[in-house]
């Protein structure tokens, strides 16, 4: 046994030396010989059925409806089947559009030989198709190509989609893909059928005329450290019909190139790195035609970011854009009003090393959505606006930027407020942080708040500030600390700060235009408010929405070192603004400022800066308190208290 092993392994070895001898003189003939491995060059796609496309080649799109597809015997172009798509409802659980790829499953085809892929398609009702193409396989996509907007009738037609360079395609898995949706259709949904999906070589495809940027020559300001994408990627054929088919078509058809690259580099997916200061032109071509349109860089070196925001609670924050906070959902950054809005930029926002930050050029009006397709931003609980400006020109007497805000956009209930900022308060190359009491906007209802618009025309609707940056733009809920409880039981005179405790003085204070009020218990002494004594106001049923209560002082408010005036308030309702208004002795002058309670039935303390409004000549000696300050809004019989009037030591 033991001898019989034995002579086995000697005829395996020299087995394997003979082998091993052919194989080597094998791969000198062949390597003397060599070939390239080739792909299928087939062109059909869909003809009655499948065309070698394996078992696993339907890939629909994650959020589309994954069922919408089925093979239809009734119908086909001249044939027994057809290519059938279900579109659905736009209200359907299931997905409330169709769409899919088509990607072979397993080796990928030549498509060098083509120039085009066309199919036949009709529809149950005249629609247009959001997107049909090729080149999307789920993995690189590198050589996608998509045609938008195809109009399909109820009657069979044949439809062309060019190809952008063939010669790019020797191993392509992506023959198909569509998405169809319902916004053409009131949201109603339809069929589409295709039949004799196909590549061919139509020997008809002329004219190429290759485009970035979708042919405009674009200027633009940078940094170093910033980057960017060259979009609007497109070729133009035309056909035999004569008509003009444009594509848009992925980075890889293209070769893009950098006429400095101190300045900045450009890789083959189009992504262009500032490196330096500077002069640049980005430009492209595809299978060696220039293609028209530019990217014209300036590079102004290095790039300043915006301060960082302070570190806050993320239950007080609600940020739109920041890299400091976790945003919330953006419909757009630009929303390009047509016909009479000019700005651009914004979109999307520029990467300036690892820092974003969104440039509007051409401002006249530029707004920022949250109301489309992602939920509207519920503020009732935030206090104050935040956005950092950074103005790129030099600011002149009369320039501002007017900040707007709109609740419940495009609703029945929609109401809007804005604040100006005067250009006293901006910067010029340099970033001034804004900070605006949502109560100055004097919105009823910030529950659905949809739009920030920046606004810089002025009263005769003409711009004043063309260029700005603009960086951490949030709602916030300012916390403050609470003042020492004001004990006046001891003053000689009426003056701040007002604790309403005197026994001996004579708080001389109107209610008017329907406010009753009396200086009286404090019914919920707690918390923050222990004190004994609160001024009471009722807005009696009807009352004007201006109804209020003024008290004259025996001595002018000292605002010299701090204008922040706080009060203690206890209200009924949360989320109403109060309006607290200071004027000279015997009336006049008035300034005010709106501050906003998030609590009901709870005391808490709020502030109102007047450093943008007062006149630091005048002697101010008379404050006015309005509460649920709303225009047109009447007074619906609610009590409230305040107490603890004085100004904010800093």
């Amino acid at each position: 046994m033991m001898k019989n092993i034995s002579l086995n392994n000697n005829k395996i070895v020299v087995l394997l030396v003979m082998l091993l001898t052919l194989n080597l003189s094998c791969e000198r003939e062949i390597s003397d010989n060599a070939v390239d491995a080739t792909f299928s060059t087939l062109g059909e796609i869909f003809t009655d059925n499948f065309v070698g496309m394996g078992s696993d080649f339907y890939l629909p799109f994650a959020d589309s409806k994954l069922d919408a597809f089925s093979v239809d015997t009734n119908e086909g172009f001249e044939s027994d089947a057809s290519f059938r798509v279900d579109v659905p409802n736009a209200n359907d659980p299931s997905g409330s559009y169709a769409g899919a790829i088509l990607r072979i499953d397993g080796a990928g085809r030549d498509l060098s030989g083509y120039d085009a892929l066309t199919f036949y398609a009709k529809a149950s009702q005249g629609v247009s198709i959001d997107q049909v193409g090729f080149g999307q396989d789920f993995f690189e996509n590198k050589y996608q190509v998509s045609a938008s907007g195809i109009s399909v009738g109820t009657n069979w037609a044949k439809y062309v989609i060019p190809i952008p360079d063939a010669s790019k395609l020797v191993e392509e898995r992506g023959m198909f893909w569509y998405a169809a949706g319902t916004q053409g259709t009131g949201g109603s949904g339809y069929i589409i059928w295709f039949d004799e999906i196909k590549f061919e070589n139509l020997g008809t495809i002329a004219q190429p005329r290759p485009a970035i940027l979708q042919g405009e020559d674009v200027i633009e300001q940078t940094f170093i450290g910033s980057s960017k994408t060259v979009s609007g990627l497109e070729q133009t054929f035309n056909l035999a019909t004569g008509q003009d088919v444009t594509v848009s078509a992925a980075p890889a058809y293209f070769e893009f190139s950098s006429s400095n690259s101190g300045v900045a580099t450009v890789n083959e997916l189009g992504q262009v790195n500032i490196v330096g200061s500077g002069e640049t032109v980005i430009t492209a071509d595809l299978g060696g035609l220039d293609a028209d349109g530019s990217l014209t860089l300036e590079s102004l070196g290095e790039f300043t970011p915006a301060p960082t925001p302070p570190a806050r609670d993320p239950a007080n924050v609600i940020s739109i854009f920041s890299d400091a906070y976790t945003n919330v959902p953006v419909d757009y950054y630009n929303g390009f009003f047509a016909p009479f809005q000019t700005t651009q930029g914004g979109a999307p926002p520029l990467n300036i090393a690892g820092n974003e930050v969104i440039n509007y050029t051409e401002l006249n009006f530029v707004g920022i959505g949250t109301f489309l397709d992602v939920p509207p931003i519920n503020a009732t609980s935030m206090t104050h606006i935040h956005v950092d400006i950074n103005v790129q020109e030099a600011l002149d007497p009369g320039d501002r930027i007017t900040v707007e805000l709109i609740n419940g956009v495009q609703t029945s209930n929609e109401t809007s407020g804005s604040v100006i900022i005067d250009g006293s308060e901006l910067l010029s190359n340099d970033w001034a942080g804004i900070d605006i009491p949502l109560g100055q906007f004097g919105l009823p209802d910030r529950s659905q708040l949809g739009l920030v618009l920046f606004i810089s025309n002025n009263n005769s609707n003409v711009p004043t500030i063309s260029n700005i940056y603009v960086d951490n733009l949030y709602y916030y809920k300012e916390v403050l600390n609470p003042t020492p409880n004001v004990d006046d039981s001891a003053a000689t005179q009426v003056a701040f700060p007002v604790g309403f405790e005197s026994t001996t003085l004579t708080y001389n204070f109107v209610g008017f235009e329907g406010a009753d009020s009396a200086i009286e218990a404090n019914p919920m002494p707690a918390g923050i408010n222990p004190t004994g004594n609160v001024m009471r106001t009722i807005k009696t049923n009807g009352s004007q929405f201006f109804a209020g209560t003024f008290l004259d002082l025996d001595a002018p408010i000292d605002l010299s070192t701090s204008q922040k005036l706080r009060m203690k308030v206890l209200s009924p309702k949360a989320n109403i603004p109060i309006r607290v208004a200071l004027e000279t002795a015997g009336g006049g002058n008035q300034i005010f400022v709106d501050a906003n309670v998030t609590l009901a039935d709870e005391w808490v303390e709020l502030e109102w800066d007047f450093s943008t409004v007062y006149n630091p000549s005048l002697d101010y000696q008379r404050i006015i308190v309005f509460f649920e300050f709303i225009v047109d809004l009447p007074g619906d019989g609610s009590t409230y208290y305040y107490d603890d009037l004085q100004i904010l030591n800093e």
